[in-house]
């Protein structure tokens, strides 16, 4: 179980920090969509900078993940985005088309990741939960929240009208959201959260649910809108929510947990203990098998991604493969100096094929052959020494 879980991550890492970090610095061109409702779509989420703060979750996820920074936290976090990336790519691009495989597997690989951490993830799904203080202000604020959104889903579901905006932006933003029906999809998930907020019933999936609903509103009540008083109700709302959240806090605090280990994975033999920290040793067969894995993550780029993309993408997982190594040469009983001279040529290897740097043609094409031929042979020789230590994982 344990090697999915790696295989999962580094692909996850891999995919997100280049696509977050794009939007801010551009480094491969921004995907605008082939048909009218996705064009519509992206254009009204870049020009209103909802955007940004989808490419900043996607980015401080990606981080998250690769360096195991509260990662089934970053997680959750992402798993909004991961939909909105599935929505746009297959709905709306259609359910066939190429951009739908990347729809896919996006939201596959944040929802497997997701089960693997399910133990952090569980108590979110209690039925019935409890507060140690406040009961009755607890209660009422979840009536109060319960009713507000479940009353506003219910009125733009089946009664009314979807909200025009009062300004061009807020306008362009709602009615984007509209054609493209993903608005609806909000407005069904903030009915069933309202629902399970008024009868108590696991709570804390509910408030998470809501919060996601309620910030995007409040983005577009207060930033785009403009509007004071529906910016003060959706500010109230927003209060109230993340009150409660904090009313709630020990049925999120697994999600919290630092280092926290996936299904199949032990203390040492884990991602975090084998990708992250460089200054620990790693025997000889649990390096072949992790580096087993890094091989294919970064032969999966290769061959069903192309171009800057693919690149960038392995590009982020040197830095799992440079700690692997390291961790196998101190196990070996070697210094990890030596590994210096082969990351730097990868580096440079790196830079002349994303083209910020050349020495001409036929010199650019040595570099490449010679940071392939450098960095296997210290892989190589990580797979034959033996170990000088106790030959466990440390």
């Amino acid at each position: 179980m344990k090697y999915p879980v790696w295989f999962f991550r580094l692909l996850f890492a891999a995919w997100m920090i280049p696509a977050g970090l794009n939007h801010f610095v551009q480094i491969f061109p921004q995907p605008m969509g082939n048909q009218p409702l996705s064009m519509e779509l992206i254009v009204a989420l870049i020009d209103s900078h909802l955007f940004d703060l989808v490419k900043a979750v996607e980015l401080l996820a990606g981080i998250g993940v690769l360096f195991g920074l509260v990662t089934p936290l970053s997680l959750l976090v992402c798993l909004p985005v991961s939909f909105g990336v599935f929505y746009w790519d297959a709905p709306l691009e259609g359910w066939g088309s190429i951009a739908a495989l990347f729809g896919y597997g996006t939201l596959f690989t944040n929802s497997v990741l997701c089960a693997f951490y399910w133990d952090h993830y569980k108590s979110m799904f209690t039925v019935r939960t409890f507060v140690n203080e406040r009961q009755q202000l607890v209660m009422i604020g979840r009536i109060v929240l319960g009713a507000l959104v479940t009353l506003v889903a219910v009125n733009y579901l089946f009664v009314s009208e979807a909200p025009t905006g009062q300004q061009p932006l807020a306008d362009l933003l709602m009615t984007s959201l509209v054609n493209s029906r993903l608005l609806f999809v909000a407005l069904a998930v903030q009915l069933i959260a309202g629902l399970l907020l008024l009868s108590g019933f696991i709570m804390p999936l509910a408030l998470t649910a809501q919060m996601i609903i309620t910030s995007n509103a409040l983005f577009w009540a207060l930033i785009l809108n403009q509007s004071p008083m529906l910016s003060l109700l959706t500010l109230v709302a927003f209060a109230i929510n993340g009150l409660l959240m904090i009313a709630y806090l020990p049925y999120y605090r697994d999600i919290l947990k630092d280092s926290p280990l996936a299904r199949g994975e032990t203390a040492d033999s884990s991602y975090d203990a084998l990708f992250i920290n460089p200054h620990g040793s790693t025997s000889k067969a649990e390096y072949i098998t992790a580096l087993v894995t890094i091989v294919i993550a970064m032969a999966f780029f290769g061959l069903y991604m192309t171009g800057r993309t693919a690149e960038f993408c392995m590009l982020v997982m040197v830095y799992p493969a440079y700690v692997l190594v390291v961790r196998r040469f101190h196990d070996m009983g070697y210094s990890a100096w030596l590994l210096l001279a082969p990351l730097l040529i990868v580096l440079v290897a790196f830079d002349v094929q994303l083209g910020y740097y050349s020495m001409g043609e036929a010199m650019d094409g040595i570099i490449n052959w010679l940071a392939l031929a450098f960095a296997g042979a210290f892989m190589l020789w990580g797979c034959v020494a033996e170990s000088k230590q106790s030959g466990q994982s440390h």
